[in-house]
């Protein structure tokens, strides 16, 4: 299911942990043994799991951690003190109605979801066809998904953040809402609670639009976009006079 994906990014990205499948359950799975369920843990900790250690994971409303987390993947209905911007005022924003239009605008998958599973892409669950894939990358692997996503009709690549709830509203809801890739800035709980790192980036796209990723980071690696990016070496550095070797010093 993902060979040909896996084979593609270690070629032309190289992550440095593994891509993440995600499943948004909305009725009741039969599946295979999953590593980590039965636990608190946010939707960002899922896919810490996933992505540095490799294990499955599994979380239903009763241990689904962070609020932001739990209802912005359908799994609880959006409470008020969220909606209302209780949450987030006089910390992430000045008062109640800056916070509550922050809220408005974060993507929210609606309620009905009975788990969320995540799982590495390079241990796939037999029979279990995800949703999303996540990765996350530094700003010149970014670079290159952002190449392959405009490779086909062109255009601009443009995306909305909000400095919090980061991988789980705009890494997994929008995209599963839209059906469309999206980039994302890890927020702070990601960080703090999830070891995302100063430098990634979140880059997370519907399993369906695979074929047309590998398309286009094929494409363009091949017309010479390469990662790592290769540095054109000066043929004269420029040196300062006295670190230059001259004629008396040989």
């Amino acid at each position: 299911m993902f060979e040909k994906l896996i084979s593609t990014l270690n070629k032309t990205i190289i992550p440095q942990t593994s891509p993440v499948a995600v499943k948004i359950i909305k009725e009741a799975l039969e599946l295979p043994k999953i590593k980590v369920t039965n636990k608190k843990m946010t939707i960002c900790q899922q896919i810490a799991y996933s992505r540095y250690y490799g294990w499955s994971t599994l979380a239903t409303k009763e241990n689904s951690f962070c609020v932001l987390g739990a209802s912005c993947t359908g799994l609880i209905k959006t409470p008020d003190r969220v909606l209302n911007g209780e949450v987030n005022c006089s910390i992430y924003q000045k008062d109640l109605n800056a916070a509550q239009k922050m809220q408005a605008s974060m993507p929210r998958i609606d309620y009905g979801t009975v788990q969320v599973l995540t799982y590495p892409i390079t241990r796939p669950l037999e029979g279990v066809k995800p949703d999303i894939i996540v990765l996350y990358t530094n700003s010149a692997q970014a670079m290159r998904f952002i190449q392959a996503f405009l490779y086909k009709d062109g255009g601009e690549f443009t995306f909305k953040t909000s400095g919090d709830a980061g991988v789980c509203s705009r890494g997994v809801a929008e995209v599963y809402n839209t059906s469309k890739p999206n980039i994302e800035i890890p927020c702070l709980g990601d960080r703090r609670f999830a070891m995302a790192q100063d430098y990634e980036i979140i880059v997370s796209f519907p399993f369906d639009y695979i074929d047309e990723l590998v398309e286009g980071l094929e494409a363009t690696h091949k017309s010479g976009i390469r990662y790592p990016i290769p540095f054109q070496l000066p043929e004269i550095c420029d040196l300062p006079h006295d670190y230059i070797t001259d004629n008396k010093d040989l």
